[in-house]
């Protein structure tokens, strides 16, 4: 692991320092998840003492996703290999319903909200990827001044469009990219590719 595989900042802070948050937030489509989620999860308890994963209810591109109570469904099972830190939140059907955009800036305030925190006590997890582009994320400014931020750099090349694009094809997946507590389920890809 690189010494740098996790940055921390500060609410309101632009360069990255230690810092501990109550709860960290990491959202995506996790379709499916895999071990570099997982890595990312890991790696992110280690700042804070809680990480909420949220599942996408839609993506931002319009892309279409394996059903999302199978999503979640996934990411519990995944969470419970973290000992009882790790909690899936289907909040998003609820900020997304009527096909509103779901924002980080709204995901962070509903959490904070539903956790009793002040926002400073929690982060937002993003890759490493999304630092670059993170000033055009809705209300960016109000964003990075009211939550903290955690950036994971990629630790493993694996990514699940590799994942949905192999199991499609009929390859196997490498041993180290999957979740055994999801494997069963992959078969789903093959149906809907």
């Amino acid at each position: 692991m690189l010494p740098s595989s996790l940055q921390t900042f500060a609410a309101g802070c632009a360069e990255p320092a230690s810092q501990r948050f109550a709860v960290a937030v990491y959202g995506g489509a996790f379709d499916p998840p895999h071990a570099g989620h997982a890595s990312v999860i890991r790696r992110t308890l280690e700042t804070c003492d809680h990480v909420v994963v949220v599942p996408s209810y839609r993506h931002a591109d319009a892309k279409r996703m394996a059903d999302f109570d199978l999503r979640c469904a996934w990411v519990e099972r995944m969470a419970a290999r973290f000992g009882g830190r790790v909690t899936c939140s289907p909040v998003e059907r609820e900020l997304g319903a009527d096909g509103r955009v779901v924002y980080s800036y709204d995901l962070m305030s509903r959490i904070a909200q539903d956790h009793a925190l002040t926002s400073q006590r929690l982060a937002l997890v993003i890759g490493e990827d999304n630092l670059t582009r993170l000033g055009t994320f809705h209300r960016a400014a109000e964003l990075r001044e009211r939550f903290g931020l955690l950036v994971a750099n990629e630790e493993m090349t694996v990514h699940s469009s590799a994942i949905r694009a192999m199991i499609a094809s009929g390859q196997a997946i490498p041993a180290a990219w999957q979740l055994p507590e999801i494997q069963a389920d992959m078969t789903i890809y093959r149906r809907t590719m």
